[in-house]
């Protein structure tokens, strides 16, 4: 976006503004401009986008408390780390925690499958002992 002629930056108003914040809109002077990922970012902005978001983390803690058999756990990993990697390429949220919700969804998606497999298991095992038990 281009930069108004006679702009200025809030925190320093004396000198012109150079860029304008991706983020959030504001008008920045060169001190300000801090660049991540080829975007102009003041430096409120870089801060916010500098560490993954709390979502991120929840859904990661849900993904591996799924571990301990609970059904809603690996479902809302799933659920927030796609949320989280919706909100990542909209640009609402940190790059930094793609990783993080990626991985909630992975843990989320084999805990799933784990559990398919388990009441899979668990059916066929009582069909095998109804056949045993009722064979003459």
């Amino acid at each position: 976006m281009p930069t108004p002629a006679g702009a200025s930056c809030p925190l320093h108003p004396g000198a012109l503004a150079v860029d304008v914040c991706e983020r959030c809109g504001r008008f920045v002077c060169g001190d300000c401009t801090v660049l991540r990922d080829e975007r102009a970012l003041c430096t409120g902005c870089a801060a916010a986008v500098s560490s993954p978001s709390s979502r991120a983390t929840l859904a990661l803690v849900c993904g591996a408390l799924g571990f301990v058999c609970c059904v809603p756990f690996p479902l809302a990993a799933i659920a927030l780390g796609r949320i989280e990697e919706r909100a990542i390429d909209r640009g609402d949220a940190p790059r930094e925690g793609l990783t993080r919700a990626r991985w909630a969804v992975r843990l989320g998606a084999m805990q799933l499958a784990l559990l398919s497999l388990l009441l899979v298991s668990f059916a066929a095992w009582r069909v095998l002992r109804e056949r045993l038990t009722a064979a003459p």
